[in-house]
């Protein structure tokens, strides 16, 4: 059982950075030079789009196993956060070949073979760990802060639109209001002694 929940957290994790990294590869593939990159992806035969698609993984992998090290000799800190930034990094880059270079990927036999088996084997354990009453717990907790940040932005564009301004340049009362009782408390701070 300790095994299940082990290999449940794993899978919940990749899953989570592979949202980020899809996230962060979306923001990024707006600017041109990544573009110019994606192009290059799509057009890509079976064979090379399979080489681009494991190469993020081979390249960055030492970089983390350094990270691991870090923290193995007592820079916890910054080995995490290395190893958080380039796991992040990386899956944005393997998420984002991925959604363009599928089709070329699914060409070639053992990909789509093995691509099969990994997603039932990943929605099996996703499907288990939501059965939990932990991830149940979890899942509330953030909706309940997602409402809460949602109600608390809704307050403060209320707050701001009910703030006084003028577009005309002029002070409005408010601000003349404001601006006032400032300069009495300047003036209040300097005759006071210290």
């Amino acid at each position: 059982m300790p095994l299940v929940y082990l290999v449940g957290l794993a899978v919940v994790l990749e899953e989570a950075f592979w949202r980020a990294g899809n996230w962060i590869g979306g923001w990024v593939a707006r600017l041109p030079l990544a573009r110019l990159f994606e192009k290059m992806i799509v057009a890509l035969p079976p064979w090379a789009a399979v080489c681009a698609f494991v190469l993020p993984g081979i390249v960055l992998t030492p970089v983390k196993l350094l990270a691991l090290l870090a923290m193995a000799n007592g820079h916890a800190i910054a080995g995490l956060a290395t190893y958080i930034v380039v796991k992040l990094a990386s899956a944005a880059l393997v998420a984002r070949i991925y959604a363009l270079a599928l089709p070329r990927l699914l060409e070639v036999a053992w990909f789509a073979l093995w691509h099969g088996r990994v997603i039932a084997f990943k929605n099996v354990h996703l499907d288990r760990a939501r059965a939990t009453r932990i991830w149940c717990r979890i899942a509330r907790a953030i909706d309940d802060g997602r409402r809460a940040l949602g109600q608390a932005g809704r307050q403060l564009r209320r707050a701001l639109r009910r703030t006084p301004s003028s577009s005309s340049g002029k002070p409005t009362p408010y601000m003349v209001r404001v601006a006032r009782r400032f300069a009495a408390i300047r003036r209040a701070r300097r005759i006071d002694p210290p």
